[in-house]
């Protein structure tokens, strides 16, 4: 069975919520990155956006002390964070 991802990701004090079904969660930036709606994330321009576009496969996902099956990466846009976190919300 493949597992169920929720992914939360939030930009500039706004946030959104996404679900995926795959192998993993890492690989798969379409589920929380390529599928964000144009003013979901008021803050993520155009431009900013693009700029996301092209870091989101650099750097990995860090597992969240404590909580099971909980992954956590920020990637730098423009002069702010943008955080994803995933999490296996169903085996």
């Amino acid at each position: 069975m493949v597992p169920l991802y929720t992914y939360i990701v939030s930009y500039k004090g706004a946030s959104r919520v996404t679900q995926g079904t795959h192998s993993n969660f890492k690989g798969f930036i379409s589920s929380w990155c390529s599928n964000i709606p144009v003013g979901a994330l008021p803050g993520l321009t155009p431009p900013l956006y693009k700029e996301l576009v092209s870091k989101a496969y650099r750097g990995d996902f860090i597992a969240v002390e404590n909580i099971k099956h909980v992954w956590r990466k920020c990637i730098e846009v423009g002069d702010s964070e943008f955080t994803v976190v995933a999490i296996q919300t169903q085996p």
